[in-house]
């Protein structure tokens, strides 16, 4: 089920539904008042990632033959 952006026509809430595909053309319920008049509006895509965006993998530094515990590359921890 996809997640909708609406505003009740009311009060001017904003707030998220989950909705059934069937449903997709209906308002929604307003969780602030009550009000059956909530409207879909437009949402706004999540803004991508500082440097270009990806995976959280791939934005991880590589480690090579470093300590896995300390970062140290001369070996375990404390020598």
């Amino acid at each position: 089920m996809p997640i909708y952006d609406f505003e009740c026509a009311d009060c001017r809430h904003r707030f998220e539904e989950l909705v059934r595909s069937a449903d997709a053309g209906k308002g929604a319920t307003c969780p602030a008042c009550g009000s059956e008049r909530g409207e879909r509006v437009p949402s706004i895509p999540a803004a991508p990632r500082a440097g270009g965006g990806g995976s959280a993998a791939m934005s991880l530094p590589k480690m090579g033959g470093m300590c896995g515990r300390c970062g140290d590359p001369n070996g375990p921890c404390g020598s």
